[in-house]
């Protein structure tokens, strides 16, 4: 080995000599640790600077091992060994967590490669010509789980007051708002195929599941399926959206394309797609949509870039980005410019026609920092186009939230709504006053946005709107978000690849989970009086000033406890902690290592989050002067000593009455009334 050490022209250089050899090595930059896959069936552990002998050896596999690898986030490390055995181990106690025998490769002959994706968790091993894939889970508790596999997503019913979810073993259930009891369930609905996105018709009485088969059906709620529509033409495609509009049905998520379904056509089961008359006008692929009647429709992509559309024409016109606004010509003006295959691997891309606005030149984004995950329409906001103000939002990679004026082509307003966390989705109300925002661990955040960015402005807000809730519903990825109004009140239904689906108001503490054993009466417990919202966010301000900027945004009254009330149906709130100093095995941020726990009836639910906050430091206060007893401001009158003759009588019990057994208030009992005094001490 050779490195460079700082200030320093000259390479540095050192070796290993391991009697028997060995097969692969990997090393760990942090840990400054190299791991080697010994023929001697050893994995062991080696500083660079130490030659002599190994720092560690992880005794465990019976054959030779051929392949090492570091997971680096969590000091562990993956080890493979000819026998087919795959190995997971704790490298500060050098112990073997996870043992996993299987018949990888069916030939005994052959070579293994590994290659590990920290970030979601998955192992690959290459065998000759097959490719192995392994895919972590979160680790197993006794969270209440909504469906056996992971949700993708999840619709509210106005019209049946049902919720319907959806999840990667391509089964639908049908859930009552207001128990949380499953009614029904279809499973199979796209054979084995991953249901990915849904969607319900203007009527609310047909649902729409597209699913990774390349098809999307249309259902009705007894389990039906009326059409199939071929999407993927035929292919496996990744639909992330389905905007039903009243003569077309857009579908988007794999291409740089709109696909396009017209419902008047609808006169057979397989239906196939139509041809989009704007063509292509995105540089990647399309992710979603919203639209705006009565003909604005928008389309965000990977690369950030947002495409307006004049849906009656199916023409672009203008392209928003954070970076740029431009001016897209019309097919009646001149040809349709020519743009670079799929993907994300262009660096640059020259924008030199002279309806370019901004910049002329911009960066393809290959790391899908600016992808466009969700856009939404500020409905609500009727008179915007003349007093000037933001009408369509946007949110997706590095966790930013943004606010676009569609009459102006402008950029109004973006603020880091998650940071550090990636990729983000969020959902609003009608009345567009709350926006929800989710992200990968399983954060959700309640924003107030009714009075957000409703005037334009030269320069470009950065400040957050007012944060109401912050909290952990989930213990995974968030998949999908959803907002509904009953008995007056705002509901956030969420679902989540940890197999739950949660619901809660958007002001109150409590959470329910669909599919816990208690049902739950909800018209009930949203009587209860609403939270002042300026109150308790000016109280976090007072009472927690050493909060960090992330988690000043969370709210005081989240770490609760769920207690059972006199209604059984109903359950009340007080906080709750519980701190364990001794986890094994668990990844635990600065800000997550407190456990909660949700009790329903006999369920336990257990969440990680911070295990201490803050600490304040400050004086004692004073303690005010206390007024002492009568005994001690005159204790001679209470301590003075008897003469002997004054209880001639009770010579024979010295030993009971002695004074020195005796407290202050007994002695004045025996003065005043002795006959009474000794019958009390008889009795002891």
């Amino acid at each position: 080995m050779a490195w460079r050490e700082k200030s320093k022209k000259h390479l540095k250089m050192t070796s290993f000599n391991i009697a028997q050899g060995i097969h692969a090595f990997d090393y760990h930059s942090r840990l400054n640790l190299i791991a080697t896959a010994g023929i001697n069936n050893k994995v062991c552990l080696w500083n660079p600077y130490v030659v002599s002998k190994p720092v560690g050896v992880l005794w465990g596999h019976s054959a030779s091992v051929i392949a090492v690898q570091f997971f680096a986030e969590r000091k562990q490390l993956f080890s493979f060994s000819k026998d087919k055995v795959l190995r997971l181990w704790d490298i500060q106690h050098q112990l073997s967590i996870q043992r996993i025998a299987c018949s990888f490769p069916k030939s005994q002959d052959f070579r293994c490669l590994f290659h590990f994706d920290e970030a979601r968790g998955r192992l690959f091993i290459s065998f000759n010509n097959q490719l192995a894939l392994l895919a972590m889970k979160s680790e197993a508790s006794k969270r209440v789980k909504s469906h056996e596999k992971a949700v993708t997503c999840v619709l509210y019913n106005s019209v049946l007051k049902q919720v319907i979810s959806s999840d990667v073993g391509s089964t639908v259930s049908f859930w009552l708002i207001d128990t949380g009891q499953k009614i029904k369930q279809f499973t199979g609905c796209h054979g084995n195929a991953e249901i990915s996105t849904m969607a319900l018709d203007a009527n609310e009485t047909r649902l729409l599941t597209g699913s990774a088969d390349g098809t999307i059906k249309i259902w009705d709620f007894n389990g039906y399926c009326h059409h199939t529509l071929n999407v993927g033409q035929d292919g496996a495609v990744d639909i992330s959206q389905i905007l039903v509009l009243k003569k077309t049905i857009l579908v988007t998520g794999w291409e740089r394309a709109i696909t396009v379904f017209r419902p008047q056509n609808f006169n057979q089961f397989f239906i196939q797609s139509e041809e989009w008359k704007g063509g292509v006008q995105h540089h990647d692929d399309i992710l979603c949509a919203a639209f705006l009647p009565p003909q604005t429709l928008a389309t965000g992509s990977y690369d950030g870039e947002i495409v307006l559309w004049n849906n009656s024409t199916e023409n672009a016109h203008h392209v928003l980005h954070p970076d740029y606004q431009r001016l897209l010509k019309s097919k009646s003006d001149t040809e349709p410019e020519k743009l670079p295959c799929a993907g994300r691997s262009h660096s640059t891309h020259p924008m030199a026609d002279q309806s370019t606005v901004g910049v002329c030149t911009f960066q393809i984004d290959t790391e899908g920092n600016n992808a466009v995950m969700r856009l939404f329409f500020l409905k609500s906001r009727k008179n915007i186009a003349a007093t000037g103000g933001a009408n369509l939002v946007s949110c997706g990679g590095s966790g930013y939230v943004r606010f676009w004026d569609t009459f102006k082509k402008k950029l109004l307003a973006e603020f880091l709504a998650h940071s550090g966390i990636g990729s983000i989705i969020m959902s609003t109300d009608k009345m567009n006053r709350y926006l929800t925002t989710g992200d990968i661990d399983g954060w959700l955040k309640i924003w107030n946005i009714e009075e957000y960015c409703l005037n334009s402005s030269k320069n470009k807000i950065t400040q957050a709107p007012t944060l109401i809730r912050s909290f952990r519903p989930h213990e995974d990825r968030i998949s999908s978000l959803e907002m509904c109004e009953l008995s007056g009140r705002l509901l956030i239904i969420s679902s989540s690849e940890d197999c739950s689906i949660c619901v809660t108001d958007v002001c109150s503490a409590s959470i329910w989970i669909f599919g816990q054993a208690k049902h739950w009466h909800i018209e009930k417990c949203l009587s209860l009086p609403k939270r002042d919202t300026n109150l308790m966010e000016s109280k976090i301000q007072e009472e927690i000033p050493l909060f960090s900027k992330e988690e000043l945004c969370l709210d005081p009254t989240e770490n609760f406890l769920l207690k059972k009330s006199n209604n059984d149906s109903i359950y009340s709130v007080r906080p709750s902690e519980d701190i364990s100093l001794s986890i094994k095995y668990k990844e635990r941020n600065s800000y997550k290592k407190k456990t909660q726990k949700y009790y329903y009836g006999d369920e336990v639910i257990k969440k990680s989050c911070s295990t201490f906050r803050s600490l304040s430091i400050s004086a004692l206060k004073e303690l005010p002067e206390e007024n002492k007893p009568a005994f001690l401001l005159h204790p001679e009158k209470y301590f003075r000593k008897e003469p002997e003759e004054s209880i001639p009588k009770f010579q024979t019990l010295k030993a009971v009455f002695d004074e020195k057994n005796l407290f202050p208030e007994e002695i004045l009992d025996r003065e005043q009334n002795p006959s009474n005094y000794v019958k009390k001490q008889i009795m002891k």
